[in-house]
């Protein structure tokens, strides 16, 4: 399935991530779709015909009642959407480069949050802004971001700090910032940049763009291990290292996670292998669960 929407997205993003999100959302059914421009207003008593979904279950843990969330559109939230495109994006182990998933996974967010008519913008970084769109909220505007997304070249190495803190530097209201990346950089350095987020009252997704054969080593024979960023050439015996590189992976994934939710900010794992519409789904509910 990830393959067939992969040969549709080189004819025609816009046709693809439109036929995606379509699909989504008419699979929510009567489920309420709560997206970026979202946040939390007030709690309702529960009543018959209410989706139970909404109940606060923390609230009830306390008050033995049960009370149901209330939203309300915030429509002077910005949404910043950046993608990394430096080389280690170009990665892929099983036909799917992560570039190219991400792409379409950008594409698809991008089409549900101009569906809001959220202001929405779009920046493409390696260790430095490569391009920029400004955030409009017209829908047409999906068609300038989309042909920015489509001329994607992967290059240069990875900086996201340096990208994001440029990028926040012309950012002068409440803003929410999301960045796809698969993280291949200090992350001591990413922390002080998020910081600067923070503190300037802007909010951040940030989601974690894996292949698998980087989260499980499947490696098995002898070969020159070539960095994709500085083209450093190590020979390895995949054997030796499995286990250490498999601790050192987790470790590097559970300080980042960590470090994230620490800030109080949203952090997705994304795996190339994972179909695009599952992908939504989990980012979603897990953003459900978070506002």
């Amino acid at each position: 399935m990830i393959q067939n929407y992969l040969v549709d997205l080189n004819k025609n993003l816009k046709f693809t991530a439109n036929s995606i999100v379509e699909g989504f959302i008419s699979g929510l059914h009567k489920s309420p779709y709560h997206g970026f421009s979202v946040e939390f207003s007030e709690h309702k008593a529960y009543s018959s015909g209410d989706s139970i979904s909404l109940i606060d279950w923390k609230l009830f843990s306390r008050t033995e009642r049960y009370y149901i969330k209330r939203y309300e559109e915030e429509t002077n939230v910005r949404t910043y959407f950046m993608l990394d495109c430096s080389s280690s994006m170009a990665f892929y182990s099983n036909k799917i480069k992560k570039i190219d998933y991400a792409k379409l996974f950008v594409a698809c967010l991008l089409n549900l949050s101009l569906r809001q008519r959220d202001a929405t913008g779009l920046t493409l970084f390696n260790d430095k802004i490569v391009y920029s769109l400004p955030a409009k909220s017209k829908y047409i505007w999906l068609n300038q971001c989309l042909t920015t997304l489509e001329k994607i070249k992967c290059e240069g190495e990875t900086n996201i700090s340096n990208s994001v803190f440029m990028l926040g530097e012309h950012i002068k209201k409440k803003s929410l910032v999301v960045i796809v990346t698969d993280f291949l950089d200090d992350i001591n350095e990413l922390q002080k940049t998020l910081n600067y987020l923070k503190f300037n009252k802007h909010h951040c997704i940030l989601f974690h763009i894996i292949d698998k054969a980087e989260q499980e080593f499947l490696f098995k024979n002898e070969a020159d291990f070539i960095d994709m960023e500085n083209n450093e050439v190590i020979k390895i015996s995949p054997w030796m290292i499995r286990n250490d590189y498999l601790k050192r992976f987790e470790m590097f994934h559970m300080k980042l996670k960590k470090m994230i939710e620490q800030l109080k900010f949203e952090y997705c794992q994304i795996n190339t292998d994972t179909e695009i519409v599952d992908s939504l789904k989990t980012f979603l509910y897990n953003r459900a669960k978070f506002i």
